[in-house]
């Protein structure tokens, strides 16, 4: 079964999934019909989503299939989207209905790293905000 990693914070605005790691301070945004592939988990297998936009868009099919199918790697490879043994239980949803395709981008982000791993939210005291130590 794949799953959003829960240690991540994410959440969708303006029809872009924008996704933190806390841990390691670096940031994401999934852009397109990608946003849809992870409101739908967890799955099984992206394939059923996959195929289902490229049936939906039989022109493209070869491109969209190229293009999801990388980004699913990228999800994989920065562990945005984790594996697990575990059956699928059933989510009491169906797969988003796959439609016009909208080109999809996936972006990595390590500018504001060192602000991230600050953790204000949890690093502040009756003396204020937290502040970066330099060496």
């Amino acid at each position: 079964m794949y799953y959003l990693n829960p240690r991540l914070a994410a959440d969708i605005f303006d029809n872009e999934y924008v996704i933190a790691n806390l841990d390691t301070g670096l940031y994401y945004n999934v852009q397109g019909s990608a946003v849809s592939l992870l409101q739908a988990l967890p799955f099984d297998a992206p394939v059923d989503y996959i195929t289902q936009v490229m049936q939906a868009n039989p022109a493209n099919a070869a491109g969209i299939e190229t293009e999801l199918g990388n980004i699913w790697q990228q999800l994989l490879a920065e562990e945005i989207v984790k594996q697990s043994d575990a059956p699928v239980t059933p989510a009491n949803r169906e797969l988003p209905v796959a439609g016009v395709y909208v080109p999809s981008r996936f972006n990595r982000y390590a500018d504001m790293q060192d602000l991230l791993m600050l953790d204000p939210i949890h690093d502040v005291d009756e003396e204020g905000w937290a502040v970066k130590q330099t060496p």
